[in-house]
């Protein structure tokens, strides 16, 4: 029997590999562990199917969504970009941090890499280049702060990852603000030692006027972040309910204020968001119910057992888990990644007393380096073709910027209060 249910795994990575949906790909294996394992009746398969997309936690994500796109049309992102030049562009490296400290702001509106890497991306690498920046290192700033999106609240992965994995919303969401500001000042030293080596330039210290005008015209766009955090912190609304506000609030931005939103823009918008919602709720429908028969075919406990056989520590468990999520994140996108991985590794994680807010923000980072890595990396290939720079060549610009990632990794997985203790200052149950 275990010997037929590794071939079906098997199996169910050929399918992945020959680039079949991710969500057909595990219902058919789910399918065939049916088959493979009696005491199951077929009509669960639609139930599971309706049960995994049948939440309202999941209401969230095509609404951070499509306030992510409504924050992509027009002039909000170049209005972000002006303030973030001058708050950070004097320092050496200017753009460099301009760059991360956009991506930080623009976390707090979008939830994906992707939204940051194409909304912003553009921007930023025409910028860098204009200024005497190598292209190489503009894309490679550029990728590697789109990571910061779904680590900083709002986060349509850690969504994902609370609807499979029982964790709070609130509490992850909460727990991504430390590791992303780790993250973004890893990056901003490796800027700065780049700007010293390769004598990178640097903008003019602003006056008084420059900065109070750029200041004037970056605020409402920078609120958007600040009231999601304080009315999810005051208990105003829900994680959920948070996307709402947002979307209304990115809506009477683009219809009240800088009136730049058309109806064919929005109608656009409206079918964009609808095809990307779509998409992640039949990964999430499929997975639930492969998650489900995994489960009672005993997969988790088999993995359980021979786990324990080599591992004898959180430690080396969690050495272990971010080596397999590191390979997993090349192949797999992010929200397929958790929806099939998690469900196989809770009982793990519960066995040796990991705490699952902490390990959705270590997971969803080793998500995103995979995000960077050949040979499905999506913001390698987003960032590649702005950049017009050659897949070879970019991996190798990376390798520098992976390994100030993986450094964030290490310190998020082995020091739990970079993830726990804003949340748990905060009250919430961790």
């Amino acid at each position: 029997m275990k010997t037929m249910i590794v071939l079906i795994l098997i199996c169910m990575l050929l399918l992945f590999l020959l680039k079949v949906p991710v969500y057909v790909s595990m219902a058919l294996t789910g399918c065939a562990l049916m088959v493979a394992t009696s005491g199951m009746k077929w009509s669960i398969l639609s139930q599971y199917l309706y049960a995994g997309t049948n939440s309202f936690t999941l209401l969230s994500i095509p609404l951070f969504l499509l306030a992510a796109k409504l924050m992509n049309t027009g002039s909000i992102t170049k209005k972000l970009f002006a303030l973030c030049m001058k708050l950070v562009g004097w320092l050496p490296g200017g753009l460099g941090h301009v760059n991360v400290l956009c991506s930080v702001v623009f976390a707090g509106m979008s939830g994906t890499a992707v939204s940051d890497a194409g909304g912003l991306g553009s921007i930023e690498i025409k910028a860098m280049n204009e200024n005497g920046f190598d292209n190489d290192f503009a894309c490679c700033v550029t990728a590697a702060s789109s990571t910061l999106g779904p680590i900083i609240p709002p986060s349509i992965p850690l969504v994902v990852y609370a609807t499979v994995s029982g964790a709070s919303v609130g509490a992850l969401f909460m727990a991504g603000i430390i590791p992303g500001i780790v993250m973004a000042a890893i990056m901003m030293i490796l800027v700065s030692v780049f700007a010293i080596i390769r004598h990178y330039p640097r903008t003019p210290f602003p006056t008084g006027r420059e900065f109070f005008h750029a200041v004037k015209e970056g605020i409402l766009p920078v609120m958007a972040p600040v009231i999601l955090l304080v009315g999810i912190y005051g208990g105003v609304f829900t994680p959920t309910e948070s996307a709402a506000i947002v979307v209304v609030y990115s809506l009477f931005l683009e219809l009240v204020v800088y009136r730049e939103l058309t109806i064919k823009k929005f109608i656009y918008i409206l079918k964009e968001t609808i095809r990307d919602s779509v998409t992640i709720a039949l990964i999430i429908a499929g997975a639930t119910f492969f998650g489900y028969v995994a489960t009672r075919a005993k997969i988790p406990q088999m993995i359980l057992t021979s786990m324990t056989a080599i591992v004898h520590n959180k430690v080396t468990l969690l050495l272990i888990i971010n080596v397999f999520l590191l390979i997993i994140g090349c192949f797999l996108e992010t929200a397929s990644a958790i929806t099939i991985v998690v469900p196989l590794i809770l009982p793990l994680l519960t066995a040796y007393d990991v705490n699952l807010t902490q390990f959705g923000i270590v997971m969803v980072l080793n998500l995103m380096i995979g995000l960077l890595t050949p040979p499905f990396g999506l913001v390698l290939f987003v960032i590649s073709k702005i950049g017009h720079i050659s897949i070879g060549r970019f991996s190798r610009a990376l390798l520098p910027w992976l390994f100030a990632l993986i450094i964030a990794l290490l310190l998020v997985t082995f020091i739990p209060a970079l993830s726990l203790w804003f949340p748990t200052f905060l009250g919430m149950s961790v």
